[in-house]
C-alpha cells in the first residue's frame, strides 16, 4: 500500500525537478488573496487566517523574498536581478479583514504585500471594507504594506469597461484617494479601452485575474499590462501551495 502511494509522489517530484532544471528563465509567483476569516471559511475567496499564517511561515522558513511593486516593475523591465525565490503577495478589494487579520501575520514574518483597493469605499463606514481612517492607520502601523488601484468603482459598473470616457472618469476619482501607478483589473477583465486608459494615465504595471486568464507565474517576457497571478483559494491544500511555488511557471 505504501509503495502505491510513494510511486506517484516520486514521479511528481522527478517531473518538478526536471522542469526546474530545464526551465532557465526566472519566474515570480504573484500570489492572489481576497478576504480572510478567523473562523471556518465560507467561500473560495475567504482564506482562513490559520492557513494563511502557515503559508507565510513556509515562505519565511524557506527564504522567499516578498518583493514590492517597484521591484516587480524592475523585474518586468529587466533592469534588476531578484532572488530566484521571489514572490509578490497581493490582496484584492481592500477588505477590513486584511487589516485586522492578514497585516499582523505579514508583519510577524517581515513580509511585504500589496492591497489592490476599490476606492469607492474610501469615504464610507463599511463594515466589510477599509476606509480612509483604517488605511491611514495601516500605513503607519504596517509600512510593509502598499496600496494600489483596483479602480474606483469598475467592479459594480462593468459596462464602463467598454466606455473610454467613463473609465477615465473612474481613474480620476481613484486618484483622489490612492496615489499609485499600479493596477489590478476588476475580476481580471481586460478591455481595449481599459488598457488604453491605463497607458494614457501612465500606469506602470497591471495584473490580471479571473477564470478566463492564465493562472501561472509571471515571466520577464510578459506584457506589463497583462501580468498573471496565482489564485490562492481557501480550499488549496498545503502540498499544492508548495508545489505551485516550486514549479517554474
Amino acid at each position: 500500500m505504501k509503495k502505491k502511494i510513494l510511486i506517484p509522489i516520486i514521479i511528481i517530484l522527478l517531473i518538478i525537478i526536471s522542469l526546474i532544471i530545464t526551465y532557465k528563465d526566472q519566474t515570480i509567483a504573484v500570489l492572489g488573496y481576497h478576504d480572510f476569516t478567523d473562523t471556518k471559511s465560507t467561500n473560495e475567496m475567504q482564506m482562513e487566517i490559520s492557513k494563511f499564517e502557515k503559508q507565510m511561515a513556509y515562505l519565511k522558513k524557506h527564504h522567499y523574498k516578498a518583493i514590492t511593486l517597484k521591484e516587480m516593475e524592475c523585474f518586468i523591465n529587466k533592469t534588476c536581478n531578484l532572488p530566484r525565490r521571489s514572490v509578490l503577495i497581493t490582496m484584492d478589494d481592500g477588505y477590513r479583514s486584511n487589516y485586522e487579520l492578514a497585516f499582523p501575520v505579514l508583519k510577524k514574518y517581515n513580509l511585504n504585500a500589496v492591497v489592490f483597493y476599490m476606492s469607492i469605499n474610501y469615504d464610507t463606514n463599511s463594515e466589510n471594507y477599509m476606509n480612509k481612517e483604517i488605511i491611514d492607520k495601516a500605513k503607519k502601523e504596517y509600512p510593509n504594506i502598499e496600496f494600489a488601484s483596483h479602480s474606483y468603482n469598475l467592479h459594480h459598473e462593468m459596462d464602463y469597461l467598454l466606455d473610454y470616457d467613463k473609465i477615465n472618469e473612474d481613474f480620476q476619482k481613484q486618484k483622489e484617494t490612492i496615489d499609485t501607478k499600479y493596477f489590478a483589473y476588476p475580476y481580471g477583465h481586460v478591455s481595449d479601452n481599459l488598457e488604453k486608459a491605463l497607458k494614457e494615465n501612465d500606469y506602470r504595471l497591471a495584473f490580471t485575474f479571473g477564470p478566463n486568464k492564465e493562472h501561472r507565474k509571471a515571466k520577464q517576457t510578459d506584457d506589463k499590462y497583462h501580468i498573471p497571478r496565482l489564485n490562492i483559494s481557501s480550499s488549496m491544500p498545503a502540498w499544492k501551495f508548495k508545489i505551485r511555488l516550486l514549479m517554474p511557471y
